[in-house]
């Protein structure tokens, strides 16, 4: 890498903005960047798009919401996808997006930025890995937040094979092994069911009890017996009795019980679990409470040696290219205003941060849409749009979770509001 003190001369960019990443995040605010005539230039880390999809899950990945709750709002699957995608076919349903819409020709591929410092004068110097900078008028950040590895503290001293799931690529990894899963998130079901499949044993560690789900109900996918108009709590009222007649108590199988509510942390989707479990060819073996060499010290002082430890235990938010503390982390809530500003810069969006509790593509198109609005109202302000929205009450969210539907009637009701708030902003003299 090219350290920065030999950074060649900054392009002058003035009137464009960068967007980074051409993940499903950065595809849609592309083109809607395109629809609005707003200049931008596209960059992405890798050789492909498609974001985590084309580079980040292993080789048997199935999308465990539906298609239909997956699919960007304006494109929708071909009609001969399943109901739950491979990863193969969401490859290739967001390269066909970016063709359909010509969005492909304005990505800079093997482009990584290194580095964004805010300037005095409100605009954005841009250092990228090969050396080169650029300065732009504003940044949107799509970068995801499935890249950075989060490990349980006691790996450090475990001394057996540990891997993190997002380094999981296919069965054989598995195949005649102890295998030892932790979490209780898709991709820990994911795994600990292939495991339980490839494996001589398959042992699976859950700190506290989640809400799993099965893909289907009433030969549909659950997901999609949601609502759009259905209130969280009408949600859970639906679903709750749904679950206790098609699964039962999650203690007949051995697990915990939930600690939270339904929807209050994000429920796992899975229906093979549940046949494994009853089949004996899961155990539940609750919390890691320490380690001793090669050896896994379990809940209650039992003592295992396994040939494989595989942390399904999900990822930090983090954006390390953007000034230190720029976007404040609190747990995994990045502390966007209205989820996508900051108060302190011009023209700094950040999309995608925030993890919605079931299939996200109908959120993109509404989402993306909005940003295009909002840089057209900042730059009729004086201020910093997230000082105009902290002004109206719209802070950050409290938690990491979004509810898609409430989500994209929130998203649709900011368009409509920004006349208001642009004649709000000339009232407080902000515009």
């Amino acid at each position: 890498m090219t350290p920065r003190t030999e950074m060649r001369q900054a392009v002058q960019t003035e009137r464009q903005l960068l967007v980074i990443g051409a993940g499903p995040t950065g595809l849609a605010v592309a083109k809607a960047f395109g629809e609005a005539q707003i200049d931008y230039d596209h960059v992405e880390a890798t050789d492909h798009l498609g974001g985590n999809w084309a580079h980040g899950v292993y080789e048997t990945t199935h999308i465990v919401s539906s298609c239909r709750t997956t699919e960007y709002c304006d494109y929708p699957m071909p009609e001969d996808y399943p109901d739950f995608p491979s990863a193969e076919q969401m490859c290739r349903y967001f390269e066909d997006y970016a063709d359909e819409f010509d969005l492909r020709r304005q990505i800079r591929f093997e482009t990584e930025v290194e580095e964004l410092r805010y300037r005095d004068d409100e605009l954005w110097d841009v250092c990228f890995a090969d050396g080169t900078q650029a300065v732009y008028k504003g940044v949107v950040v799509c970068n995801g937040h499935h890249w950075k590895r989060e490990f349980p503290d006691w790996v450090e001293d475990y001394a057996g094979e540990v891997m993190h799931s997002k380094d999981y690529k296919h069965p054989e990894q598995l195949d005649r092994k102890r295998v030892l899963v932790l979490g209780g998130g898709n991709s820990g079901c994911d795994l600990i069911s292939e495991a339980a499949r490839r494996g001589e044993c398959a042992h699976w560690s859950l700190r506290r009890g989640y809400w799993f789900l099965p893909e289907l109900l009433f030969g549909r996918p659950v997901i999609e017996i949601i609502k759009p108009w259905m209130p969280v709590r009408l949600q859970r009222t639906l679903i709750r009795p749904l679950l206790r007649v098609a699964i039962g108590s999650y203690e007949d199988y051995g697990l915990p019980k939930p600690d939270h509510k339904i929807f209050e942390a994000h429920p796992s989707l899975s229906s093979e679990i549940f046949l494994y479990l009853k089949q004996g060819r899961i155990e539940p073996v609750g919390d890691v409470e320490g380690v001793d060499g090669e050896k896994i010290i379990l809940e209650g002082g039992r003592r295992e040696t396994y040939d494989l430890v595989v942390c399904a235990t999900g990822f930090e938010v983090a954006f390390p290219f953007l000034p230190k503390g720029a976007v404040p982390v609190e747990g995994k809530t990045p502390e966007l205003y209205a989820g996508l500003v900051r108060p302190e810069y011009r023209h700094l969006y950040v999309a995608g941060a925030y993890q919605a509790r079931y299939g996200i593509g109908p959120l993109l198109r509404p989402m993306a849409q909005l940003i295009a609005d909002w840089v057209e109202l900042q730059d009729e302000l004086e201020v910093p749009l997230g000082k105009l929205l902290g002004a109206i009450g719209q802070g950050p969210p409290t938690t990491h979770l979004i509810d898609p539907h409430s989500a994209r009637r929130r998203m649709a009701m900011g368009r409509r509001l920004i006349p208001a708030m642009k004649w709000y902003a000339r009232l407080r003299g902000m515009a």
